[in-house]
C-alpha cells in the first residue's frame, strides 16, 4: 500500500508538535524527528562521528550531552551543517523503517529540518506551521530555558519562513486559540483523506 507522507515542518516554537500530537490522537502514526534524533546519537556509529568532528567533550557519562553538542552545532552555520550531515543518514534510516512498518495510509513526520534537505523527496505533502515572531521567541525562552538573544540566534540559523511558504501545501497559524490550530487541523486531515 502506497503512504501519503505528511510533513510538519515550520521553525522552532511554532507548534509542529501540538500540531502533531493532534493527529496522534486521531490515531495516526506521527514521527517526531527531533525524538528519533535523540536515539541516534545512542547509536554507536553516528556517536563515534560526532565525537570526531565536535570533540569527545561532547559526552556526559559515556553518553552525548544534547546540550554541550547543541552549544557547538549552534556556534556556526559550517558546525549547524556538519551536524545534519552526520546525523541525517541515520535518522533518515530510521524514520522510513518507522513509515514501512505504519499500518496507516497516512503518516505524519513532524522536524524542523526537512524542506531543503535530504528527507524532502521522501514527502508528499507539506504542513508549515507559522506563527508571530515575538510568541515564537517567548514559547523558546519559556519552554528551553534560554535568553531572548540565544532565541533570536537559534532562529536565525533555521529554514527561512519564504522559503517553507514556497514549499507549503498547506499553512496553520499557530497565532491564536489551541481549539483554533486543531480546526485548521482537522480542515487539513479531511482534504488529505479526500485525496
Amino acid at each position: 500500500m502506497k503512504k501519503t507522507v505528511v510533513a510538519i515542518t515550520g521553525q522552532s516554537g511554532c507548534g509542529k508538535s501540538n500540531l502533531g500530537r493532534f493527529y496522534a490522537q486521531k490515531g495516526y502514526t506521527v514521527i517526531d524527528c527531533d525524538l528519533v534524533a535523540r536515539q541516534i546519537h545512542t547509536d554507536k556509529d553516528c556517536m563515534f562521528q560526532l565525537c570526531e568532528y565536535f570533540g569527545y567533550d561532547i559526552l556526559t557519562d559515556g553518553a552525548v550531552d544534547r546540550a554541550k553538542l547543541g552549544k557547538k552545532a549552534f556556534a556556526d552555520a559550517e558546525n549547524l551543517q556538519k551536524l545534519t550531515d552526520i546525523t541525517h543518514p541515520f535518522i533518515i534510516r530510521e524514520i522510513l523503517d518507522t513509515i514501512d512498518k505504519s499500518h496507516n495510509d497516512i503518516v505524519f513526520v513532524d522536524g524542523a529540518v526537512i524542506i531543503g534537505h535530504e528527507f524532502e523527496k521522501y514527502c508528499d505533502r507539506f504542513i508549515v506551521v507559522l506563527c508571530e515572531r515575538s510568541k515564537q521567541y517567548e514559547r523558546l525562552i519559556v519552554r528551553d530555558n534560554i535568553t531572548l538573544e540565544q532565541a533570536v540566534n537559534r532562529v536565525s540559523k533555521q529554514t527561512k519562513q519564504e522559503i517553507l511558504l514556497g514549499k507549503a501545501d498547506y499553512v496553520v497559524y499557530n497565532n491564536e486559540t489551541e481549539e483554533n490550530m486543531y480546526n485548521q487541523a482537522e480542515y487539513i486531515l479531511r482534504t488529505l483523506i479526500k485525496e
